[in-house]
């Protein structure tokens, strides 16, 4: 084994290749070690060197991660636990390093008898210099010391160099020649060595930074001022950096403009985003690019607000920090009465950069915040900082995709074949995004270099166990994700404790999205304390608000969610998913109440809303059927849930089972259906009705179902599968003695079979129906069959009959739909005998009618078909297709709506349905 320390940090095998050992955290740890080849290094030394003096208490737990990958990737018992620490059992010769440095003691010792011999063996050891020391590592104590005594160590040897030639080439008269000027004695490489690699970080256009190379004359000056004194006011405790930053371009670019107009007064930057999305890193970023322009220096201190541990710091306890690194010594520390006060006037004068991180909230971070001009603060926080916290303000965001999927594959190593690019964009997805996760993933897949992505990609697909795979070594983002949590659990308002009972309520169920009225029905509060609880969890950034009284959570903050909710009684469980899918199935009655609707349908839903007490009310279609277009998915997503077996029992449901609720959604959505034409979303709960149904044997939902789904299938033009459904469907209602349900049903297979060219059997049909209805008195569906009976007439030849019940058909009907549908029916009768004029009268009717309330888009379209066709008769070229260009816009959309091939052409001669 040999260790690289004089160059990119690298591990080469016995055979000469390169061990995968790439990851930055992991090099700086093996050059812990390294740089003490065969002694024990304690363990508070090495995490000193890789974190800072201050390193927190987990220090420990990731230092034993970053060993216990490198003892997998390492030959066996390369490193040995030892009492405190460890020990990296290798011979000084096994470094690069090593080897040059005895190189060096050889050379002294020939240098006074044998100076040609000396510099021969410089010489030879030389060329292991292949770039700038310890490349690769990210920005830490160990880096920054390191780095400087090897680069001394360098220009010492150079010196050596150039004194062992001089006495090689000295005349024989015994004078020395002059000493080479500074080529000699600084750039004197020898003419084989490459060019050095000086650190000096740049950021791609993709937000990646990578290290740039610079010849071998910029390396001397920086050797040269690398022996200078360090600078008198340092970065305190200051986080190191990461070798992986990527994109914040904008963001980083406000930063700089923010915290660099502080002439006048204080800047104050707060920074604010859920936890994981990077808050920290570019925090740390920003702050060490603008280092120059504070003069009395970086002062850090981490608030512990989002530390899983430990509790956050006081007051107090963050002055005594910031008071220690501005030089006070412990024993002249203040009192806490009186420690505020000292550290104002420490700071006063000083033109420092504050970075206060991982604030809790307002009260924590007024009194540290700088008062006089020249000095500023940057201040990260989970939580919207109010109150008195006064400065720009910005809002970080999950990266996007691209950035995000560039972050995973520069940490993960992308090599060649490892996955498809389609691949890497889903893991970045199912990461949320989020730059610690992203970090995690990437930092497991580096350790499994012959793992592809689709390996991670199956586990990160269950959204169950997607946060046990999000944890390596210390990094544990679901730990991460609870601190807000639980520091909400801590505090004394009512909407906070009441924040913390809501949130594994919200990982309860499936759906993506609450309102004030879903949760309070959950938690057994009333709506406007749910919304405050709601709004304490926005504000501490766990919850999002896309709009008013809507919530959601991030995809990692629904898993977390849902681990918290998985951890609970069953009981609780069924209870959360009971209230919500009673609140859920009462709304969903209560949006038909602003339609207006045939008696039967009002009639359903009315009872329907009485058995489902709560829900919300709608005033208005305008509030209603955007509700519900909103809603759907959510509403699938917990019918699918509900409709496991384990569901089948019980009365929670309105009297019924859970895994009712996929039938009571089709029964109350059966309107809304109509109105928009959601197939898709009509088929999906149509098909898990059956499914719920067939298994328990319930003949009245799959009866149900497929009158709905025959129904969809005949206004897609497939009238043999429609057709063959709603038979089956009025067959079951009969049996069960349904006949207001049967007959529904025969209302839809009359144009079902006439749109399949079979009008004489749905003429008798309807004539059949008709004649029932008449003799029990009910008028609910009269109106859809005559008009269907009378197109019936019309296509068969029969126009005086036709004629003549359309016109009664007409009179008696009551409601917006009917008016619509008759009159409609009466264009197409009047285009049908070239009677133009009054053509176009009926279709005005029509359309005025369909105003009254909204209409699904195929009848739409089919009216102005109709009407387009009536203007044309009468010469209006230029107004009819004005009307076809609408007809055929409303029918593209809902083709790309629906996935559909829709059509509508006067000689279609649909049934009205």
């Amino acid at each position: 084994m040999d260790i690289r320390l004089l160059g990119v940090v690298r591990v080469l095998g016995d055979d000469g290749a390169a061990l995968p050992i790439t990851a930055p955290l992991t090099c700086a740890t093996l050059a812990a070690l390294a740089l003490r080849p065969g002694e024990p290094v304690r363990t508070t030394e090495v995490a000193a060197r890789l974190w800072g003096p201050r390193a927190s208490a987990a220090a420990a737990g990731r230092l034993r991660g970053q060993v216990a990958r490198l003892r997998r990737l390492l030959p066996p018992n390369a490193i040995r636990t030892v009492p405190g620490g460890y020990l990296l059992d290798i011979t000084p010769e096994q470094t690069d390093l090593g080897r040059f440095t005895r190189a060096l003691e050889q050379a002294g010792t020939l240098a006074a008898e044998r100076p040609q011999e000396a510099l021969a063996a410089l010489e030879r050891v030389l060329p292991l210099w292949t770039g700038n020391p310890l490349m690769g590592l990210p920005d830490c104590p160990l880096r920054s010391s390191e780095r400087l005594r090897l680069r001394r160590l360098w220009l010492s040897t150079l010196e050596r160099r150039s004194e062992l030639r001089l006495a090689v080439e000295q005349p024989a008269g015994g004078e020395r020649s002059p000493v080479p000027p500074a080529e000699s004695r600084l750039h004197g490489a020898p003419p084989d060595l490459p060019e050095w690699a000086a650190v000096d970080e740049w950021e791609h256009p993709d937000g990646v930074v990578v290290e740039h190379d610079l010849g071998s004359g910029e390396f001397a000056e920086l050797a040269e001022s690398a022996a200078e004194p360090d600078e008198p006011h340092p970065a305190v405790g200051l986080p190191a950096g990461i070798g992986t930053f990527v994109a914040r371009a904008v963001e980083l670019g406000r930063l700089r403009r923010w915290l660099t107009d502080a002439s006048a007064a204080p800047s104050v930057c707060l920074i604010d985003g859920s936890g994981g999305v990077g808050k920290s890193t570019l925090a740390v970023r920003v702050a060490r690019e603008l280092a120059d322009r504070f003069p009395d220096g970086l002062l850090y201190v981490d608030l512990r607000g989002a530390d899983p541990r430990n509790p956050p710091l006081t007051v107090g306890q963050a002055c005594q920090v910031l008071l220690a690194a501005m030089g006070r010594p412990g024993k002249e520390m203040p009192q806490d009465a009186e420690i505020v006060g000292v550290y104002q006037r420490e700071l006063a004068g000083r033109r420092v950069l504050l970075l206060l991180d991982n604030a809790v909230d307002s009260a924590q971070v007024v009194p540290l915040l700088p008062t006089e001009a020249g000095a500023a603060a940057l201040v990260t926080s989970r939580s919207l900082l109010a109150g008195s916290v006064g400065g720009q303000r910005l809002h970080l965001e999950a990266l996007s995709t691209r950035d995000a999927t560039t972050m995973v594959r520069a940490i993960a190593g992308a090599t060649e074949g490892r996955g498809e690019d389609e691949e890497w964009a889903e893991l970045a997805r199912l990461c949320g995004r989020l730059p610690l996760a992203l970090r995690i993933v990437a930092t497991r897949m580096a350790a499994r270099p012959r793992w592809r992505v689709a390996d991670f990609l199956a586990r990160l697909r269950d959204e169950r166990r997607r946060m046990d795979e999000l944890t390596a070594d210390d990094l544990d983002l679901r730990a991460s994700l609870m601190v807000s949590i639980d520091q909400l659990a801590a505090g004394a308002r009512a909407d906070e404790r009441l924040a913390t009972e809501i949130f594994p309520a919200l990982g309860a169920s499936a759906v993506r999205s609450y309102s004030p009225g879903s949760v309070a029905a959950m938690v057994g509060s009333t709506a406007r304390e749910a919304a405050a609880a709601l709004d304490r969890l926005t504000d501490a950034r766990i919850a999002d608000s896309p709009r008013p009284e809507v919530y959601t959570l991030h995809d990692l903050v629904r898993s977390a969610a849902g681990w918290q909710a998985a951890r609970k009684p069953r009981e609780w469980l069924v209870g959360r998913l009971t209230a919500l899918a009673n609140w859920c199935v009462g709304s969903l009655y209560r949006l038909n109440q602003p339609l207006a609707l045939p008696a039967n349908y009002e009639l359903r839903y009315r009872r329907g809303a009485d058995r489902f007490p709560g829900g919300r009310l709608f005033t208005s279609v305008d509030e209603a059927l955007p509700w519900a277009d909103e809603m759907m998915e959510d509403v699938l997503a917990l019918a699918e849930q509900l409709s496991g077996p384990e569901f089948d029992t019980g009365d929670e449901l309105g009297g019924a089972p859970l895994s009712d609720f996929a039938l009571e959604s089709v029964r109350a959505l059966e309107s809304y259906f109509g109105t928009r034409l959601a197939w898709s979303a009509q088929r999906r709960l149509c098909e898990l009705t059956l499914t719920v149904a067939r298994r328990r044997e319930q003949r009245f939902a799959e009866a149900a179902a497929l009158g709905q789904l025959g129904k969809m299938w005949g206004q897609q033009g497939d009238g043999l599968r429609g057709a063959e459904m709603l038979r089956r469907g009025i067959r079951m209602f009969r049996s069960l003695g349904e006949a207001e349900e049967a007959l529904a049903l025969t209302a839809n297979l009359v144009p079902c079979l006439g749109s399949i060219g079979r009008l004489e059997e749905a003429k008798a049909l309807a004539e059949e129906t008709v004649a029932e209805l008449v003799g029990e008195g009910q008028d609910e569906f009269r109106i859809q069959l005559t008009n269907n009976l009378a197109r019936c007439h019309l296509y068969l030849g029969d126009h005086a009959r036709a004629r003549d019940i359309l016109l009664d058909n007409y009179a008696r009907a009551q409601v917006p739909y009917q008016r619509t549908m008759a009159a409609g029916v009466l264009t197409e009768y009047y285009l049908e005998v070239a009677e133009y004029a009054e053509a176009e009268r009926w279709s005005e009717r029509g359309m005025a009618h369909a105003a009254e309330q909204p209409f699904d888009p195929f009848v739409a379209a089919q009216q102005r078909t109709w009407r387009a066709e009536a203007l044309r008769g009468l010469g209006r070229e230029e107004s009819a297709h004005v009307e076809e260009m609408q007809a055929k816009a409303v029918i593209e959309d809902l083709n790309s709506r629906e996935n559909s091939h829709l059509r509508v052409r006067i000689t279609d001669r649909y049934l009205a349905g």
